[in-house]
């Protein structure tokens, strides 16, 4: 064993391999279920547009899938009026630094239990907290700016990114919340043109800005200087066009505080006209594990095949070792060695 280092040092690590791989699956698993499973059991019921059900809970829960179709904040308020649950809205179609964008309320910090470790709290438009793995990454902290990425570099008439201020960082959780730019959902529809900030119109005098003056109603141009950036200066020229009970959310977190409120809630979703769905996570996470689990099955069936691949050839190399040392074992023979010992 110790003169044929290279031979010896292949079987070692073959055989290794052999022993490890499933191992090292069972820990993967176990660990991505405890992690989705947590996650899951403490998100009590999600509201969203009728569709994929794992697609909307993968992005309310974890901030990982494709925009979904939205719906709009009149069904947060659909819920809070109810009285059967809080409504906590979430919008995650932007993205900063690589990471969602999360815009929702205040009442989701309290949900998932965040709090603040450097900085302050979101108080006002164009303001984000940062998660403590997304601003160890990014390498900011309060007092910094953070631009939103636009959805299509090559869009020409899409929005301009906003300039967020870092308010502050939150504390690690070792949750998804570690890898989100959370703000205020105003703040997030400002990122999605239904709000805005400009010129005071009332002392724009350039004709080619100002097409028309009737009374207090201006109409301008394209040309009209457009903020990007939320200050002390520009905040209050920040507004939003239309109703915004009909602005866009990905989702609704309903919080029921006991489980007849949540059954109660379910059932008046389970009409056939309805347009959202109501969904329990863990339901979904379950069915999702299973696929997991499956999947599992099949890997430690091919596991199993290159284990039996390699055990013949580790005996097709110890028996060529036997030939090569034939006469060695003859010459023990001879010597006296009984069989139990040459072997």
């Amino acid at each position: 064993i110790a003169h044929h280092k290279v031979k010896t040092a292949i079987l070692v690590i073959a055989i290794s391999l052999i022993l490890y791989l499933p191992l090292a699956l069972r820990v993967l698993v176990d660990g991505t279920e405890r992690e989705l499973m947590a996650r899951a059991e403490a998100t009590p019921l999600v509201i969203g547009s009728k569709g994929s059900s794992l697609d909307l809970v993968i992005d309310t829960l974890y901030f990982e899938t494709k925009p979904l179709v939205s719906m709009t904040m009149s069904e947060a308020e659909r819920v809070d009026q109810g009285g059967l649950a809080l409504a906590i809205p979430v919008f995650t179609r932007f993205r900063a630094g690589g990471c969602a964008i999360v815009g929702t309320t205040l009442d989701y910090f309290g949900f998932r239990g965040l709090s603040v470790g450097r900085g302050r709290q979101i108080a006002r438009l164009g303001d984000c907290v940062l998660g403590a793995e997304l601003a160890d990454e990014l390498a900011l902290g309060p007092g910094d700016h953070l631009l939103s990425s636009p959805e299509n570099l090559f869009d020409l008439a899409g929005n301009y990114p906003l300039k967020m201020k870092v308010a502050g960082v939150l504390r690690r959780t070792h949750t998804p919340d570690d890898r989100a730019v959370l703000v205020d959902i105003r703040t997030a529809w400002i990122i999605a043109g239904l709000g805005h900030g400009h010129q005071d119109l009332s002392k724009v005098e350039d004709p080619d800005v100002l097409l028309k003056r009737e009374g207090n109603t201006y109409t301008a141009n394209a040309k009209l200087l457009q903020y990007t950036e939320i200050t002390d200066q520009n905040i209050d020229s920040f507004h939003f066009h239309g109703d915004t009970s009909r602005f866009p959310v990905t989702a609704v977190i309903a919080v029921p505080p006991d489980r007849k409120a949540a059954d109660l809630l379910r059932g008046r979703y389970q009409s056939a006209g309805e347009p959202c769905q109501i969904l329990r996570p863990i339901d979904v996470i379950r069915d999702l594990t299973a696929t997991i689990f499956r999947v599992e099955g099949l890997l430690n069936g091919v596991f199993g095949l290159l284990a039996l691949a390699t055990m013949l050839l580790i005996l097709l190399v110890v028996m060529l070792s036997l030939r090569l040392r034939r006469q060695e074992v003859q010459t023990m023979f001879k010597l006296g060695c009984s069989r139990s010992m040459i072997a």
